[in-house]
């Protein structure tokens, strides 16, 4: 454990904050060590340890922050931050990030290789250069997204709950998967393994 100002020991968060410019990063710098944080720059990272979870970062600034954590975990909490924050930055995200908000998909991008074997084993029939292809991937993992609903995925599409039903059983047609039947869902597992698969797809591998 660290001791912080006044004697209090706690358990540290670690944080990582993605490459900026050296304003930016020393501003966010200066706002963390207020309340006793310990921070410097670590591979054009702002990285460190802090006695408890900042209230905020720069909102177009990529901030992962983990939970406390025992001080000589340290090194496998920056690892596991740097981990996230690849995750983060290929979704795009910005602000502050709980690393665990990213778990299973920071879990999954480690493993390239089985993702690979699972898009070959599920979506082989499918073409990366034909757009309806495309389109039904797209689709099915917008349908995923949104618990497998009919309704709420074609509200997000901007199209007819139909269209939805349409691409979804093309897509079985295609590629045996997933489940499109009245009332059918899919399991966790089935859930993970379809939208690892169309994500990776979807993405180019």
């Amino acid at each position: 454990m660290l001791t912080w100002t006044g004697g209090r020991r706690l358990d540290p968060h670690c944080l990582v904050a993605a490459p900026s410019d050296p304003v930016r990063a020393h501003a966010l710098h200066r706002q963390l060590i207020r309340h006793g944080g310990l921070l410097g720059t670590v591979d054009d990272r702002l990285a460190g340890l802090l006695p408890r979870l900042p209230d905020a970062a720069p909102a177009d600034l990529l901030t992962l922050v983990a939970p406390a954590q025992p001080l000589e975990r340290a090194p496998a909490m920056y690892a596991l931050c740097l981990a996230a924050l690849a995750t983060a930055a290929h979704r795009r995200l910005r602000g502050l990030r709980q690393v665990t908000d990213l778990a299973g998909e920071t879990a999954l991008a480690a493993q390239p290789l089985l993702a690979e074997l699972l898009r070959g084993t599920l979506l082989g029939a499918l073409d990366p250069a034909d757009d309806f292809h495309r389109e039904l991937a797209g689709t099915a993992l917008a349908w995923l997204h949104h618990g497998q609903r009919l309704d709420q995925t074609a509200a997000a599409l901007h199209v007819h709950p139909n269209t939805v039903r349409y691409r979804l059983r093309r897509l079985r047609e295609l590629t045996g998967g997933p489940p499109v039947e009245e009332g059918a869902r899919c399991t966790v597992p089935e859930t993970v393994h379809w939208w690892w698969a169309l994500r990776s797809w979807l993405d180019g591998g």
